[in-house]
C-alpha cells in the first residue's frame, strides 16, 4: 500500500510538470503570434485608428473623368528643306573674311562672306573681250545686211556675219549669267569697273547654324563655308504606326517631349499632315505637327509625342493618391478593420494617361468600384511600410 501511494505521487507530479510545460509553450506561442507594430507582412500595414486620423487619411473610390486618349509616337525636330541653306561659292577662291559666328541672326541679302581670287579678274575680262567683239560683229553684220539690200554684196558674207553675230551673242549671255551667279554685275563690267572680291549673301533671313571655313581658307567650288536656317516652318516629322492611322486627323492635339532636356518640359503642337504613303520596311507612316516658335528646340531633336484624340471618360485616381517605389505606381487600399486596427494594402498598377490632378487607372481588374481607397495620406503610409520594411527609402 505504501508503494501504490509513491507512484500516484510520482505521476500526479509528472502531469503537473507536463501541464506547466504546455502552458509556457502555449504562452511563447501566442507571443510569436502578436505582431510587433513594426511588423508588417509584406505589401500590408495596420494602423490604429487613432494613427490613421492624425495622418490624415482620406478615403474613396474610383472616379472618372474626361481624359484625352494619347496615341504615342515619335519622330525628330526638322526644317522644310527650303528652309535650310548651305553657303559654298560657284567658283574656287580664298576667304578675305567671315561677318557672322554661329548663333547669328542675318536678314536676307546680308553679306555673309567676301572671297578673292585673280579667276575673279579674268572672268571680267573675258566677259569685256567677248562685249567687244559683239560690238564689232553687230556693226559688221549691219554692213552686210546694207551690202546685201544694195545687191552689191555676197550673200554667204551677210550669212557668215550672221552667224558669227549669234555665236558671240550666246557666249556674252552665258558669261554675264555666270557673272550673275557669282554675284559681279554685267552692267558694271560695260562701264569700266572691275572688282576683285566676290560676296556670298544670305539667301532670306535666320539664323546662322555653323561656319566651317577661316580667313585665309583657299575653299573649293561647292564647299560648305556657313549654314544658314530659317526657323519660322519648323515642326514635328513623327513616325506614326499602321495600326493608328485611322485615329489621327488633321488638327489634332499634340503634346511632345525632349528626352534629351532634362527639365521634362511638355510642348504643344498640332497635327498640319498625315502622309499618305505606309513605310513597308517600318510599318510607318510620316505625320507633321506644327508647334508654337521656342528658341530651345532647334532642328535634329529627337521627340516623344502623344497625339491626343477625342474627350473619352476613364477610371481615374487624384494624383495624391498614387505613389511610385522604383519605377512602379501603386495606391493602397483599406482591406479590413480589426477592432482598433485599421488593415491597408499597396496595389500594384499600370498607369495611363497623366493630366494635372488625374491619372487614368489602366490595370484594376481586381480592385471592386466599391472598394475604399486612400485618396490622401499616401506617402505617410508609404513612410511607414519602407521603415518596418528595413528603413528603405527612395
Amino acid at each position: 500500500m505504501k508503494y501504490l501511494s509513491k507512484i500516484t505521487v510520482l505521476c500526479l507530479s509528472i502531469l503537473w510538470l507536463t501541464a506547466c510545460k504546455d502552458k509556457q509553450s502555449d504562452t511563447a506561442e501566442t507571443k510569436s503570434e502578436s505582431p510587433e507594430s513594426e511588423h508588417h507582412e509584406e505589401g500590408h500595414i495596420s494602423l490604429t485608428e487613432s494613427q490613421a486620423d492624425d495622418a490624415g487619411l482620406a478615403y474613396g473610390t474610383f472616379g472618372e473623368e474626361e481624359i484625352k486618349i494619347a496615341i504615342q509616337a515619335n519622330g525628330n525636330i526638322e526644317l522644310p528643306p527650303n528652309n535650310m541653306a548651305s553657303i559654298s561659292p560657284l567658283l574656287d577662291g580664298f576667304v578675305v573674311k567671315i561677318n557672322f559666328l554661329e548663333g547669328d541672326v542675318v536678314k536676307k541679302g546680308q553679306e555673309l562672306v567676301e572671297l578673292k581670287d585673280p579667276a575673279y579678274v579674268k572672268l571680267q575680262q573675258e566677259y569685256l573681250s567677248v562685249y567687244g567683239s559683239l560690238n564689232y560683229l553687230e556693226q559688221e553684220l549691219e554692213r552686210q545686211q546694207i551690202l546685201n539690200d544694195a545687191d552689191v554684196g555676197a550673200k554667204k558674207n551677210l550669212q557668215q556675219a550672221q552667224s558669227q553675230y549669234s555665236a558671240k551673242k550666246a557666249e556674252l549671255a552665258a558669261l554675264r549669267e555666270q557673272l550673275s551667279y557669282v554675284g559681279i554685275s554685267a552692267n558694271a563690267i560695260e562701264n569700266g569697273k572691275i572688282q576683285n572680291r566676290v560676296y556670298l549673301r544670305a539667301p532670306f533671313g535666320g539664323t546662322v547654324t555653323s561656319v566651317s571655313a577661316h580667313t585665309g581658307e583657299k575653299v573649293m567650288s561647292g564647299q560648305e563655308i556657313m549654314q544658314v536656317i530659317n526657323r519660322e516652318h519648323m515642326h514635328l516629322e513623327l513616325q506614326l504606326f499602321q495600326k493608328d492611322i485611322p485615329k489621327v486627323k488633321k488638327g489634332q492635339k499634340v503634346q511632345f517631349t525632349i528626352p534629351a532636356f532634362e527639365d521634362n518640359s511638355v510642348y504643344e503642337g498640332e497635327v498640319s499632315l498625315v502622309g499618305k504613303n505606309l513605310n513597308m520596311d517600318s510599318k510607318t507612316i510620316r505625320v507633321h505637327a506644327h508647334f508654337k516658335e521656342n528658341e530651345t528646340l532647334i532642328p535634329g531633336l529627337y521627340t516623344e509625342a502623344k497625339i491626343m484624340q477625342n474627350n473619352k471618360k476613364t477610371r481615374v485616381l487624384p494624383t495624391s493618391a498614387i505613389i511610385t517605389d522604383k519605377g512602379t505606381s501603386y495606391f493602397f487600399i483599406k482591406t479590413e478593420t480589426n477592432g482598433n486596427e485599421i488593415d491597408y494594402q499597396k496595389v500594384a498598377f499600370e498607369p495611363g494617361i497623366k493630366s494635372k490632378d488625374y491619372i487614368q487607372i489602366k490595370s484594376y481588374d481586381k480592385i471592386k468600384d466599391t472598394t475604399s481607397i486612400v485618396l490622401k495620406g499616401t506617402f505617410t503610409l508609404k513612410a511607414v511600410m519602407n521603415k518596418s520594411e528595413g528603413g528603405h527609402q527612395d
